[in-house]
């Protein structure tokens, strides 16, 4: 049986008020939470993009710094 069919089986065999009212709290517990998850995963897509973006700018600053490093020792040199 698919959890689904297992839902509404569970559901249906719901005989008073307090039972709908529990089931009804239980959806909306998981609507809040599904709504939670959905914000924690943008977070993360964020934290994501903003690492690489990270990573890209200091492979930028590395080479640059590699450049100077070239830079300054060939004029060392063709001051010798």
């Amino acid at each position: 049986m698919k959890p689904s069919d297992e839902t509404k089986k569970l559901i249906n065999e719901l005989k008073n008020v307090e039972s709908i009212k529990v089931v009804n709290i239980a959806l909306e517990l998981n609507k809040l939470q599904d709504k939670t998850t959905e914000q924690l995963i943008d977070v993360v897509k964020q934290m994501d993009a903003n690492m690489k973006l990270l990573a890209v700018k200091v492979l930028e600053l590395e080479k640059q710094i590699n450049e100077l490093d070239d830079t300054l020792a060939r004029r060392i040199n063709n001051e010798r």
